[in-house]
């Protein structure tokens, strides 16, 4: 999959958790390369890119232990409910070595979470997850 069609999946799928708990999931989301020189930006949707960029490494600690390439594959995600305020609240692995980096900077995963109607808006993040592992970002 190349970028602009997935730059349309991933808002689509936040409009449709939106939509379905009401209120947004995830306010900012980033596509990011972990090459052997660092992280690479390659595409951002949010309100606050300079911020993220310069926070990225603060940003990233809460999930820097399950964004090693080397043992992540396509499909891989993981949630923390560490993510305070911009730290990162989630990440799925959508392509060699590239991460969707999911972020909301007004709650962390738990308030997230707590909302009634979360278990069925699962089903959203689901859908794009599948969609990354059946056409990876290349």
């Amino acid at each position: 999959m190349n970028i602009a069609a997935a730059t349309d999946r991933i808002e689509s799928a936040l409009i449709n958790l939106e939509t379905t708990i009401g209120e947004p999931v995830f306010d900012e989301w980033a596509l990011a390369e972990k090459n052997p020189e660092g992280w690479r930006l390659i595409e951002y949707g949010g309100s606050r890119k300079e911020e993220f960029l310069a926070e990225f490494n603060t940003d990233i600690a809460a999930l820097k232990d399950t964004l090693n390439p080397s043992q992540t594959q396509i499909g891989d995600f993981a949630f923390s409910h560490e993510g305070h305020g911009t730290g990162f609240d989630a990440h799925m692995c959508v392509g060699k070595h590239i991460f969707l980096l999911l972020n909301n900077t007004a709650k962390n995963t738990g308030e997230i979470t707590n909302n009634p109607k979360w278990t069925q808006a699962q089903i959203h993040f689901a859908e794009l997850l599948e969609t990354f592992i059946s056409d990876p970002v290349a």
